[in-house]
């Protein structure tokens, strides 16, 4: 016994150390690169079932256990476009579960939630047997993880054509689609003949609103569709002259301000128009007399540069007075007769 400890103490001393010790060792140091090479990380959006961006949702990472979600190693919120990042995560399959802590709301999801959140897990399920794994890879990003909240999405596509008069040269269309309740956005026709798929619209009624600037003027188009439960086919968009609306801006008593002061804007009141595309503003004369060229749709007007407490009372037509101050132009329409009457 004595021979055998001396033994092993002159193999340590000579540096020929015992199998049991050199394993761990070993195992300490792969335990501690493995911890070292947390260098993977997940990202993509969180998007409600009609395509706009969920911010401030709660995103956990589960490691995979038997095909299923198992612990959190990891967590982050939703930024005010929907994406997430989640770092520092070592090579492996996770899931990644989402659920909404705001609800939507102008600007952003500011309002607080009106039923228990529910957890939706990539790519777009609550049943935790359902959960996609998503493989990371050492030093490696991974993108476009994005889910979709329940209730599942719907996504569809809108497509068509964009028509316009013989002989006027289009190189260009632009579409504006919208509506109450669905996703807004901007679609670029490039297509010579006009032919047009948009992508991503979710269940709903969508106007679209087509502009383009030809040899002969500008053209503009409007059309409304609805999606329920299959992807809409054959929309025209027949584009023409746009229309113009005449009148007269009324200030009540005469304290008002002068009407060349103040300024007029048509407010699309189908859909909401992308800022890249407004609506030009009109300045009134002296008299009041104003014209807004280059509308088609259905409008209200707003009048800007009012004194405190001052708004728009009644808008008539011919002495009618418009319900919800609402002004529909035709396209190639001429509408006149419109007074704006202004009061404290």
């Amino acid at each position: 016994m004595v021979v055998r400890a001396v033994a092993a103490a002159v193999l340590i001393c000579a540096g020929l150390e015992p199998a049991a010790v050199a394993q761990r060792r070993d195992a300490a140091a792969a335990q501690s690169a493995r911890a070292a090479r947390k260098n993977g990380s997940i990202a993509g959006r969180v998007i409600h079932a009609d395509g706009v961006a969920a911010e401030g949702a709660r995103v956990a990472v589960y490691a995979m256990r038997e095909g299923a979600p198992a612990g959190i190693v990891a967590t982050a919120t939703s930024a005010y476009d929907g994406r997430y990042q989640v770092n520092n995560l070592p090579a492996g399959e996770f899931a990644v579960g989402v659920t909404p802590q705001r609800v939507r709301g102008f600007g952003g999801d500011s309002r607080r939630l009106t039923s228990p959140p529910m957890e939706t897990l990539y790519p777009g399920t609550t049943d935790r047997l359902k959960a996609e794994p998503i493989e990371v890879f050492d030093g490696t990003a991974t993108e476009g993880i994005d889910v979709w909240l329940e209730p599942a999405a719907q996504r569809y596509s809108i497509s068509g054509r964009a028509l316009w008069p013989e002989g006027a040269g289009v190189a260009r269309v632009v579409i504006e689609y919208g509506g109450s309740g669905v996703h807004q956005g901007i679609w670029y026709v490039d297509d010579p003949g006009g032919l047009f798929t948009i992508d991503g619209a979710s269940r709903g009624t969508y106007v679209l609103l087509a502009r383009a600037d030809s040899s002969t003027g500008p053209l503009m188009g409007i059309a409304a569709t609805n999606v329920v439960n299959d992807s809409v086919h054959d929309v025209r968009l027949t584009l023409r002259e746009p229309g113009q609306v005449e009148g007269r801006l009324v200030v009540e008593g005469t304290a008002g301000p002068d009407p060349s002061t103040l300024r007029l804007t048509p407010v699309q009141a189908l859909l909401m128009l992308s800022p890249l595309y407004p609506v030009a503003d009109a300045t009134p004369d002296s008299t009041g007399r104003f014209t807004m060229p280059h509308l088609l749709g259905t409008f209200t007007i707003a009048v800007n540069g009012l004194p405190p407490g001052w708004h728009v009372r009644r808008v008539t037509r011919g002495g009618v007075t418009l319900a919800d101050h609402r002004i529909t132009v035709m396209g190639g329409e001429r509408v006149t007769g419109i007074e704006v009457l202004v009061g404290n």
